[in-house]
């Protein structure tokens, strides 16, 4: 009995120090991933994307525009295909802009998230000349950090506005 007892008992010894030694690495690395990553930050940082974010409309500035968006970012329009990468964005600002719109401005109901990625949630509004609304609506943006800047990787919007009706 003693021998068969021995080896199992040194066994969880063994077990239970390398369970203990990873959980304190694990802790250890969460920690550093913690302390790098500041929410209030990325809200600072969010909320001066957002203050931007739509005078590219002002300017015909695409470039800018595009600026909010990850290199690989996509777009979810309402009553529209979802749009991948720089050039369907800058597509689809140049559209809008042909369109008559001139600015976008965000208002940020709730953000939450780590490092990976940040969910904002919020409310928008689009105008054309002259501050006249063209849509209000609502939206869901999922952040994520690319080269040092956070910056929008999936953004999806919905009009609160009454839909068209059906064509006689």
């Amino acid at each position: 009995m003693k021998k068969t007892l021995l080896p199992a008992l040194a066994f969880c010894v063994v077990l239970f120090s390398c369970n203990n030694n990873a959980a304190k690495t694990e802790t250890a690395s969460t920690e550093t991933t913690t302390s790098t990553f500041n929410l209030d930050s990325v809200k600072t940082a969010i909320a001066a994307g957002n203050a931007t974010f739509g005078s590219g409309f002002a300017n015909g500035d695409s470039a800018a525009f595009v600026s909010h968006y990850t290199s690989d970012a996509c777009i979810s329009p309402s009553n529209m295909p979802k749009m991948c990468g720089t050039a369907a964005i800058a597509a689809y600002f140049n559209g809008g802009y042909k369109m008559g719109i001139r600015d976008v401005k965000i208002t940020t109901a709730e953000v939450m998230g780590g490092k990976d990625a940040v969910v904002e949630t919020g409310t928008y509004e689009i105008f054309a000349d002259k501050n006249m609304s063209l849509d209000k609506g609502k939206f869901i943006v999922i952040w994520k950090e690319e080269n040092g800047k956070w910056k929008i990787h999936r953004d999806i919007w919905n009009s609160d506005m009454p839909a068209a009706a059906p064509a006689k």
